[in-house]
């Protein structure tokens, strides 16, 4: 395997050499190589495999692990991938994986089955349960990677803000309106203020997907993204047209951040970094993790967070059960079909995903603990009591369609959101598009179910 990658989103585990490139080191030994993201405000992960490279060396001598970076958000991280994937030579041996991305890369060819040693492996039927091990599931019925994290998304609201409009602390609005209107008296009462943030623009990729659209897609009455009964992608529809009104309504009315910002690859730190401590935003739809942004690890620690911030579950579109939604996805450590060490390969993969690692991770991100036992353990919520909130939406979250093509319907989902947040298509229009784009994304009309 080559060892010229310069960063990356995905937390890739070398364990074994690549393709034609067997990875030997220059005293004989095994040479693997771990490709991750890594950014300013987000060392945790970085911390982990370093732990894990320590722990695994320490117990296999004559194996080195090579831990390679790549900075930058998650379309630089799977650009970057894509390009290493092109050849056995190039391909990480191990990588850290969105789930949404686990299906293309399985039909792809791109990464290895690890059946054969979960069974072995006492953790995987012990610590993980049912529903975060599907996280990993390929179409044909194998998991393709162990998980690190999972998570669910909801609303997080400035208490002193609500005070100071006139708003109700705590806050639990039931519909989308009372989210709207509560966006709107801030406007009103507040003119400094951002009422509302949301991502929606194609910058912040997936993020816009999930935590922005079909935060409200599946909120509304059977709405989703592929019908599961006839197996085809859904084609626009009422419900489509609906959640992007809903973000049409936010920037129509300047509800939301300027166009500037919406646009802004590093939104996320202006929102909890700056306008969160500062009092300037009033509601965030945005994930389990948010949290982590203010901890006494963090870059801006915020101590008064705890007594600052609320949050809150998503409502349906109009009251509808289960009343809240939520949407759930997650990382795992993924193995390259072409590492010819895959045993090696797998043991990394086991000690990265330990207790002691992943309660590491999931302390620093913020991000829902995928093992029982991490979950169990007092220091995995001490000093964050949203946990248990976030844990609990569990109960009425919704997971993407992690079909094949679902990355191309995510790019198509984030072109629509993208045309209505800057006022280039009505929602109207951009559903159309997403209409006429959709066959082409998913690989021919019969693969898709007129709404």
């Amino acid at each position: 395997m080559k060892r010229t990658l310069a960063g990356s989103l995905l937390l890739l585990t070398a364990v074994a050499g690549c393709g034609a490139d067997t990875a030997q080191d220059p005293s004989g030994g095994k040479e693997l190589e771990v490709l991750y993201r890594v950014e300013r405000t987000w060392p945790h992960l970085e911390k982990m495999l370093t732990n894990a490279k320590q722990q695994y060396e320490t117990a296999h001598p004559g194996v080195t692990i090579k831990l390679t970076p790549v900075q930058g958000n998650s379309e630089a991280y799977y650009t970057k991938l894509a390009l290493l994937n092109r050849s056995p030579d190039s391909a990480p041996d191990l990588y850290y994986h969105d789930t949404f991305q686990v299906n293309a890369d399985v039909a792809a060819g791109k990464l290895a089955p690890l059946d054969d040693y979960l069974t072995k492996w006492p953790d995987w039927n012990t610590q993980f349960p049912d529903s975060v091990k599907e996280a990993a599931k390929g179409g044909d019925g194998k998991i393709y990677g162990v998980p690190i994290s999972t998570d669910t998304r909801g609303l997080w609201y400035h208490k002193d803000v609500f005070a100071k409009a006139g708003l109700p602390v705590p806050w639990e609005p039931k519909t989308w309106n009372d989210v709207l209107t509560a966006a709107r008296t801030i406007k009103q009462k507040l003119p400094d203020v951002i009422p509302f943030s949301m991502y929606s623009t194609k910058i912040h990729g997936e993020a816009s997907t999930m935590q922005g659209f079909e935060m409200l897609l599946y909120g509304t009455p059977g709405g989703t993204l592929y019908d599961d009964t006839q197996q085809k992608w859904v084609a626009g529809g009422k419900n489509f047209t609906d959640a992007l009104t809903f973000v049409n309504t936010v920037y129509r009315e300047d509800l939301g951040p300027r166009q500037a910002d919406a646009h802004n690859a590093k939104l996320a730190d202006k929102v909890n970094l700056e306008w969160f401590p500062a009092a300037r935003i009033g509601i965030s739809l945005d994930g389990a993790w948010t949290a982590a942004a203010w901890k006494p690890t963090s870059t801006k620690p915020w101590p008064e967070w705890q007594d600052k911030v609320g949050w809150t579950a998503m409502p349906t579109q109009n009251g509808e059960e289960p009343g809240a939604v939520s949407m759930s996805g997650g990382w795992v450590i993924a193995m390259s079909a072409y590492t010819k060490n895959k045993q090696e390969a797998f043991d990394f993969i086991a000690v990265a995903t330990n207790k002691e690692n992943s309660m590491t991770y999931s302390v620093g991100t913020g991000d829902l603990a995928p093992r029982k036992d991490v979950a169990a353990d007092p220091k995995y919520s001490a000093g964050n009591p949203s946990v248990k909130f976030f844990t609990d939406l569990a109960a009425v979250t919704r997971y993407r369609p992690a079909y094949e093509a679902y990355p191309k319907v995510s790019a198509q989902v984030q072109e629509a959101m993208e045309a209505v947040t800057t006022g280039a298509r009505t929602p109207e229009e951009a559903t159309a598009a997403y209409v006429q784009a959709l066959p082409t994304a998913v690989g021919g009309a019969d693969k898709v179910l007129a709404r």
